[in-house]
């Protein structure tokens, strides 16, 4: 016997929930600025009998506002049950509509309100999803060289947003046949020959509420040093890990006696000499925002830098001149800065049963990456594949077989695992969700079938 049409209305409420009706599909995207506030609109319906509105989050289990609108001009009632937003949020204007302030990085996500009847179990419900952003700081750009195949200098302007979270739009003036823009926008390549002049450019980078530009960069009209030959860095290769200290070290023969050491990258320098008791001494300030973070060491020339920054990584050149024997000889360094990994996180973006096996597809990714991260997989049992330089991995999993998946990313300074259980992910109340719309459509013919 088939499901009559009134059993199945019930049963399909279970689904959708009871009592409710008039879901505006329309979801409203609402951009918020980081520590200010920002208003989720809402426009009631001229005549419409409302009683109540309840602003919910997905974050919180409970309504984090409601009004209750009082009869015959009464006052209405406003009450707060979230304590994560106590003294944050209200509701403003005639629609009702809710104003949260001091935003944080958590309160981006879905919002709904829920606009309930007087008199009446319908409930109108508007969907939003909010979106926090931060003031973008000054950007920051870094300037290197190779030499290209023709013989050409090709300098590489690097420009780096100091930016938590969210997306950036780069973009660069001026642009013209000799430029080529990469990474995003990021990265800007020029091509310099003999008779060329020097060209100045500035960065801008932008995300939906600010913009921000860099102080002009000058870029030469030939090669300053063989810095980077063939597109291979060469010189002494140092890491260094955000926050920490780094040193770029020198290393003198027995007999050689130092006048002086310059250290410069990227239109920073810095000079150490003799000072008293003979000890190095930085006889000249450090120009621009580096002149606190670069220091000389007792009894070396070596350059100690730190904190270290994200736009300490580069190119550093140290000119020493020595007084015995009277020469001068450069050493150059590469610098990178790597942040520690945070616990990688294991999503599963497909999964479906078939001839008594569960395949499903893992993707390992981290908030944050930066560069040179590698990811792993463990196991890698037969039918497990990966791809996409190692961020996915494909399983064909029967009963048995490993218990669980583990991810591995690691960058030169650390490294960070997660594991996610097997078992669970082919289980049947796991594949419910990716079989819903077929078991409705299943219902749905049951509901309609003739006896």
């Amino acid at each position: 016997m088939g499901l009559s049409l009134p059993g199945f209305l019930l049963l399909l409420g279970l689904f959708t929930g009871t009592g409710v009706s008039g879901q505006d599909p329309d979801l409203v995207t609402v951009t918020g600025t980081l520590g200010g506030s920002v208003t989720l609109p809402l426009q009631l319906q001229a005549g419409q009998p409302v009683e109540s509105i309840s602003w919910m989050s997905r974050s919180s289990s409970m309504a984090i506002a409601t009004v209750t609108l009082a009869e015959a001009g009464g006052p209405d009632t406003f009450h707060q049950a979230d304590t994560r937003y106590w003294g944050r949020v209200s509701v403003v204007g005639p629609g009702y509509s809710l104003r949260i302030g001091n935003l944080s990085w958590n309160d981006a996500g879905p919002y709904r309100a829920h606009v309930n009847l007087r008199g009446s179990r319908i409930t109108h419900t508007r969907e939003y999803r909010l979106q926090v952003h931060e003031q973008l700081a000054q950007p920051h750009v870094t300037l290197s060289s190779r030499v290209g195949e023709n013989g050409h200098c090709i300098f590489i302007l690097t420009c780096v947003a100091d930016s938590r979270r969210g997306s950036v739009t780069y973009s660069w003036l001026p642009l013209g046949p000799r430029t080529v823009v990469s990474h995003g926008g990021s990265v800007l390549s020029v091509s310099s020959g003999p008779g060329d002049r020097s060209l100045t450019f500035t960065c801008m980078v932008k995300n939906p509420v600010s913009n921000s530009s860099s102080l002009p960069v000058s870029v030469p009209s030939s090669c300053p040093g063989p810095e980077i030959l063939a597109g291979v860095t060469v010189g002494e290769t140092v890491t260094g890990l955000l926050g920490d200290l780094a040193i770029l070290p020198l290393e003198f023969l027995a007999g050689q006696e130092v006048e002086r050491v310059t250290w410069s990258s990227g239109g920073l320098a810095a000079v150490m000499q003799r000072g008293p008791g003979g000890q190095p001494v930085l006889a000249a300030g450090t120009q621009g925002l580096s002149s606190r973070r670069w220091h000389a060491l007792r009894d070396s020339y070596s350059l100690q830098i730190g904190p270290l920054t994200l736009q300490d990584s580069g190119l550093y050149r140290a000119l020493i001149t020595l007084q015995s024997p009277p020469i001068n000889i450069t050493r150059d360094f590469t610098l990178h800065v790597y942040e520690k990994l945070q616990e990688p996180n294991i999503t599963v973006s497909s999964q479906i049963m078939k001839d008594g096996a569960c395949y499903f597809t893992l993707i390992c990714s981290l908030q944050r990456s930066g560069e040179d991260v590698q990811y792993r997989w463990a196991p890698l049992g037969q039918g497990a594949v990966m791809s996409h330089g190692g961020t996915t991995l494909h399983v064909s999993w029967r009963p048995g077989a490993s218990d669980s998946y583990h991810c591995t990313a690691s960058n030169p300074v650390s490294q960070r695992s997660s594991f996610i259980p097997a078992g669970p992910l082919c289980s049947a109340s796991f594949l419910l969700c990716s079989w819903k719309k077929e078991f409705l459509l299943i219902l749905i013919l049951g509901a309609l079938q003739i006896e």
